[in-house]
């Protein structure tokens, strides 16, 4: 590894430059020649010669242990080895020097006893970061309390275009074919936020990732899960000639896997697009109709569900009178569509700040409890139910929010989405409100209409959902009943544009107590986008439990268990829903 402080930076202290390799330049014939490729703001360097990096900052945190750096000591494969790998797996010897793979008797867990395996050894730089053994029987083990890195990383250091694979044998097939710039994800991760978030710095400005994951519907997943971070303009797809694995391909010939890498196919993202682009999306279409929408499947939204879904890759603007609980239900609503699909979501919702407020009335709706003092018949949680929301949703639920006095506008705002979604993979992100984020030009109607724009591009790009809130004007009140009118997406202040430019549009009305009859909530459907999302106009209704932020079906009973209670399905299941009879009055919004 070359050392970070013996590169010629020629007195740049930023950007990137190309400079002479300290490691080989001086064997070289032409001596100049600037075969060094250095990210002075990444602190990354890649030599195209010698294939020698440097890393200028290691990650270096008292949490994570190191396994024993002697690696050194194990570089000596049996013959026995050598011969596995080349007629089991068709991989050569050189690549298993080149790939720093060893050999070692190691305790397995899976099997009670020591035996030899195979290691993988992780590198950042010079460092050994983990050691993965795999025994002749396919079990696994590795260094336990090492952090979570990518497997080849040090090949991809400095490379404008990178290849992802699922599992070291696979990174090992390309690296036989000839494609040294591979990194290798472990097989069947469920979740990458701590190997993106670990792996950051050399991941963020690739400009083209070849996602090469098996086949499988854990590959699959994993495929889904990588566009979303990069993107589908910067990514395309290799394809294994119907084998599962790149190794597996391998196995047939070198020219056959180099074949398969060498024509990728591109995700159809520029805006031009034939059946043939989209053929495999189109069959499933055919064999399993439309992918299903994300609805919480909790018996309090039952009839919800029935008027109003979301699908990925939209935009919802959610809007309602001040006071009637908007933002309360959309909480509720993406707290249980989370739990129910093991999302992500970010809230951007400074009227809830400090933090911690926001978090407790979080916790209020996952936990079921009051979380400053106990509330008519539902008692405070305690600090084990706060424990149990910390541990659920510390991998589940991400604030935005300005650290240093920062400015936030909607420019700040989308990058600080992406980041997060590279980082942490997030699925749903909710903007609470409109009016919370700078517009450059506030009297503007072209920028609001740029704005919206901007979030369903971005839904669409990264097939995320976002929910935007958004105030409506004053709305008239009704001389003879005394009741506001529900503002439709053309009365949130502003713009028409927010009912042409979102995908799907709520109102969250509330019909107050009147001393005489309870008070209810209705959610009207305001458009959404295809039919099988609902009912345009149709509506479900609600009561709202004070004493821990939750709604549930007006004629049922209040959820009190917190969202993890097996018993919570069972009561909800005896709740009945009947639409209740209301004061009539007209939607400016049409059903088509």
């Amino acid at each position: 590894m070359i050392n970070w402080n013996d590169i010629n930076l020629k007195n740049r202290s930023n950007g990137k430059v190309k400079t002479v390799c300290p490691a080989c330049s001086h064997n070289r014939k032409n001596k100049k020649d600037p075969c060094l490729s250095v990210s002075i703001d990444q602190g990354l360097a890649n030599c195209w010669n010698c294939g020698e990096v440097s890393v200028r900052d290691l990650k270096k945190k008292d949490d994570y242990k190191l396994p024993n750096q002697q690696w050194t000591n194990y570089t000596k494969i049996s013959d026995k080895l050598v011969k596995w790998f080349k007629d089991e797996r068709n991989i050569s010897q050189q690549t298993i020097i080149d790939c720093k793979i060893t050999e070692e008797e190691y305790y397995q867990p899976a099997l009670s006893k020591k035996v030899n395996n195979i290691v993988f050894n992780y590198f950042e730089g010079t460092v050994l970061v983990n050691k993965k053994y795999r025994s002749g029987n396919k079990k696994f083990t590795q260094t336990a309390g090492t952090r979570k890195i990518l497997f080849g990383l040090n090949h991809i250091i400095g490379c404008d275009e990178i290849y992802i694979v699922e599992g070291e044998m696979d990174k090992l097939a390309f690296w036989e074919a000839g494609y040294k710039n591979c990194v290798s994800v472990p097989n069947g991760a469920k979740d990458l936020s701590d190997y993106f978030e670990e792996c950051e710095a050399y991941l963020k400005d690739v400009k083209k990732v070849f996602i090469a994951v098996d086949t499988d519907e854990d590959g699959k997943n994993l495929e889904r899960e990588l566009i979303k971070r990069f993107g589908k303009w910067r990514s395309a797809r290799i394809e294994f000639d119907g084998e599962k694995d790149a190794n597996d391909l391998l196995k047939k010939g070198i020219l056959s896997l180099q074949k398969a890498i060498e024509n990728p196919n591109h995700y159809p993202v520029d805006g031009t697009f034939t059946a043939e682009d989209i053929k495999d999306d189109l069959l499933d279409y055919y064999d399993n109709g439309m992918e299903e929408c994300p609805a919480p499947k909790s018996p309090n939204f039952a009839e919800l569900n029935k008027v109003f879904k979301i699908m990925m890759g939209q935009l919802t603007v959610v809007t309602g009178i001040p006071s009637h609980g908007k933002s309360n239900f959309i909480e509720d609503y993406v707290i249980n569509i989370i739990h129910d699909y093991k999302y992500k979501a970010s809230f951007y919702s400074p009227e809830h700040f400090p933090m911690k407020l926001h978090h407790g009335v979080l916790a209020e709706k996952v936990i079921g409890k009051p979380f400053e003092h106990a509330f008519r018949d539902n008692p405070r949680m305690t600090k084990e139910d706060i424990d149990t929301y910390i541990k659920w949703s510390k991998d589940k639920i991400y604030i935005t929010y300005p650290e240093k006095g920062e400015t936030v506008n909607w420019k700040w705002l989308l990058d600080k989405f992406k980041e997060q979604l590279f980082r942490y993979g997030i699925d749903i992100f909710v903007i609470d409100a409109f009016n919370k984020v700078k517009r450059n030009k506030p009297d503007s109607l072209g920028e609001i209409n740029d704005v919206l724009s901007d979030l369903c591009q971005f839904a669409q790009a990264y097939n995320v959902h976002v929910f935007l809130i958004a105030h409506p004007v004053k709305m008239q009140k009704d001389n003879k009943t005394g009741l506001y009118a529900a503002p439709t997406l053309y009365d949130v202040k502003g713009s028409g544009d927010f009912r042409d430019q979102a995908h799907n549009g709520l109102c969250v009305y509330r019909y107050f107590d009147n001393g005489s009859k309870d008070g209810f909530t209705e959610v009207i459907n305001l458009k959404t986008k295809f039919k099988n999302q609902g009912k345009i106009t149709g509506s479900a209704y609600f009561k709202y439990d004070y004493t821990n932020g939750r709604y549930y079906d007006k004629n049922g009973v209040p959820d009190r268990l917190n969202l993890f209670d097996e018993k919570r399905k069972e009561i909800q299941a005896t709740q009945i829903s009947v639409e209740p009879e209301i004061e009539e009055f007209e939607y400016d919004d049409l059903p088509f």
